[in-house]
């Protein structure tokens, strides 16, 4: 009886969230006041997919509920990205009966890398995608070895991990008697014998803790790796790209299944994987799963790739406090020889806490940057000075950093004052109004 009274209190508090035009986490928080395991007492679905990480969570989720849905499935799904405790509840709470029943085949959940430990014992997902550890919104987390031990904590030995093989820190969860499938990317023209990157949450070996060696680089600590004690290396994985073309926007699949991907960065290619890995061990046909992955993509590149005028724009979206997808973003752009111009911003840090932490900006080599073949940097929103500050540190020309305070004038200047391609490299609070304005102003001329 309790139950039901809690559920039917969810849905008003949700509907009236609605009616008010505010989602939020409050039919969740309100409800777990009442009942702390109220996610226990709800009938789950047979099948339960979680993802966490510190990146790319909500990006793989998205991929996976709308190809299950695609094959008429029912997808219950945290898609607004309220990703703890609470936010998963309240996603549940307005799919579930008076009952308690979630009217859904699948679960599917982004959650927080350190709520896991909270979530997991409760809806025992039986699979779990795990993307990577990296050094993320520091003030939060900490160290990354504390995140680490914190999802370490979620784990039980009934779980199916689905990991990055060319990662080497996540083999640490071998330990956990789970069982592993691994996904990686071989080989490839843009894979590198030396690293670009010296800022690395991992370069020692785990067991011997000599320094890691490798046969190549892909990005970061990403790669074929390899420590001298011969205890530690890459593992083979079960899912690999086995042949990458950038330029063509093709990723071929363990030799045969080839799919097309855009965006064109690393990380977007590691989550494609992850999402294809996962696909297949729930028994979709690998075919399949290629083409339904490359609708996703066509859909996906014109919202990141567009032209104004006889101008390309590329918008990539990035996670502030996080040095890693940043890098792929920078890498990118040094992959176009032509002149650019570059617009660095956001809207605000964090929606979830009020730290104005900024030195993760220095863990980003933009330094990358620093070519003659950049036309203008644009730095834009609320820490548009600490940006610039930090582009002079990279050692880029003065005259050639300007700073706004919206993106209205950002685009402005853009259109009046540069001429060059460009590439926004933004926080995702901006990525949909930077694309609008671009697109308003070619079809207003201005």
């Amino acid at each position: 009886m309790k139950r039901s009274i809690l559920i039917i209190l969810g849905k008003i508090i949700a509907w009236i969230g609605k009616r008010l035009g505010r989602g939020s986490t409050l039919p969740g928080q309100i409800v777990l006041k009442f009942e702390p395991d109220m996610l226990k007492k709800l009938e789950l679905p047979n099948h339960i997919i979680a993802v966490t990480g510190s990146s790319g969570k909500g990006s793989i989720t998205k991929v996976i509920a709308t190809i299950l849905r695609q094959d008429g499935h029912t997808v219950a799904h945290n898609e607004s990205g309220s990703n703890l405790e609470a936010g998963i509840l309240t996603m549940l709470l307005q799919e579930a009966t008076i009952g308690g029943k979630i009217k859904a085949d699948y679960l599917v959940c982004e959650v927080d890398e350190r709520y896991t430990k909270f979530v997991f014992p409760k809806i025992h997902p039986q699979y779990v995608v795990i993307t990577n550890i990296t050094r993320d919104q520091p003030p939060r987390q900490g160290h990354f070895d504390k995140v680490f031990t914190e999802i370490e904590k979620a784990l039980d030995e009934n779980m199916h991990l689905i990991l990055n093989a060319d990662d080497p820190y996540l083999q640490k969860f071998e330990n956990h008697g789970c069982k592993i499938t691994y996904y990686g990317i071989g080989k490839n023209r843009y894979s590198s014998t030396t690293s670009k990157y010296e800022n690395l949450n991992i370069s020692h070996c785990p067991i011997c803790h000599k320094k890691l060696q490798y046969h190549y680089y892909q990005f970061e600590a990403l790669g074929d790796y390899y420590c001298s004690c011969n205890q530690f290396q890459r593992p083979t994985p079960q899912y690999e790209a086995t042949s990458l073309n950038l330029e063509k926007s093709k990723m071929t699949i363990n030799k045969k299944y080839e799919m097309y991907l855009k965006p064109t960065l690393l990380y977007n290619a590691y989550n494609m994987l992850a999402c294809y890995t996962l696909l297949a061990c729930l028994g979709k046909k690998e075919k399949q799963i290629a083409e339904q992955l490359t609708e996703i993509s066509r859909h996906a590149s014109k919202e990141n790739f567009f032209t104004v005028g006889k101008r390309h724009v590329h918008v990539l979206n990035n996670k502030n406090e996080n040095s890693t997808t940043f890098n792929q973003s920078i890498a990118y752009t040094t992959r176009f020889k032509d002149e650019k111009t570059i617009v660095i911003g956001w809207k605000e840090i964090s929606r979830r806490y009020q730290y104005e932490d900024l030195s993760w900006l220095y863990d980003i080599d933009f330094e990358l940057l620093n070519h003659p073949t950049l036309e203008k940097v644009v730095c834009v929103g609320i820490n548009r000075y600490d940006i610039a500050t930090r582009m002079k540190y990279a050692g880029i020309d003065e005259k050639k950093i300007v700073v706004f305070e919206n993106l209205e004038e950002a685009v402005f200047y853009l259109n009046h004052r540069t001429k060059k391609d460009i590439f926004a490299i933004l926080n995702f609070d901006y990525v949909k109004p930077f694309s609008k304005l671009m697109k308003g102003s070619d079809k207003h001329g201005n």
